[in-house]
Formats: structure tokens, C-alpha cells, sequence
């Protein structure tokens, strides 16, 4: 339905749904900001993305929503403490809801 009245080539279709994941993956990695900080009292603005432990800042390219995970080997690139699979789990749920969401609206 949708996907129809948008008129996309097959190509165009893959581009949309690439993008759908990403976005998905974004709103999944915000969550695991939610429920790390909101449990402890913690802003969820400030400061930006930290390693816990050693407290470095998240480097923008290790900040990609799963794929910064599978950079790292699910360790902190500076102190070297393993990040839990939770993380991209969550993101990668995320994603694939919001992918199931447009197909569902329509986006074949």
C-alpha cells in the first residue's frame, strides 16, 4: 500500500529499509541510554556517551548503533572492560521492530 503509492524501484525499496534499521538502531541505543541512567539518578543529555569504568567518552565511530559493538569486540577501546551483549541486543531489536512496523504499514 504505501510502498506502492510511493512508486520505489527495488533499489530504492533496500535504500528505505537500510534506513528504517538505522533509525530503529538510533532509537535503540537512546533506550539503552534510558535504562542504564534513569535507574541511578543519571542524566540522560549529559555528559555524552562514557565508559563507566574508566569514564573515556564514546568516540563518535564506536557510537554506531550494533556495528560500534562488533568494532569494539564488546570491550572499551581504552580500558579494555567488556561491554555487555545487551547493548546491541536492544538495538538490534529496535531495529528489526521498526522494520516489522513499515512492512506492516505497507512497505513491500
Amino acid at each position: 500500500m504505501l510502498a506502492n503509492s510511493l512508486n520505489l524501484t527495488d533499489a530504492q525499496w533496500w535504500v528505505v529499509m537500510v534506513f528504517i534499521a538505522f533509525l530503529g538502531g538510533c532509537v535503540g541505543s537512546f533506550l539503552n541510554v534510558v535504562m542504564y541512567r534513569l535507574p541511578r539518578g543519571e542524566s540522560i543529555v549529559w555528559p555524552g556517551s562514557h565508559c563507566p569504568k574508566c569514564q573515556h567518552a564514546i568516540r563518535p565511530y564506536h557510537n554506531l548503533p550494533v556495528v560500534g559493538w562488533l568494532m569494539l569486540r564488546g570491550k572499551c577501546y581504552d580500558c579494555k572492560e567488556p561491554i555487555s551483549p545487551k547493548y546491541p541486543l536492544v538495538e538490534a531489536a529496535t531495529a528489526t521492530a521498526f522494520v516489522l512496523v513499515a512492512l506492516a504499514l505497507g512497505m513491500r
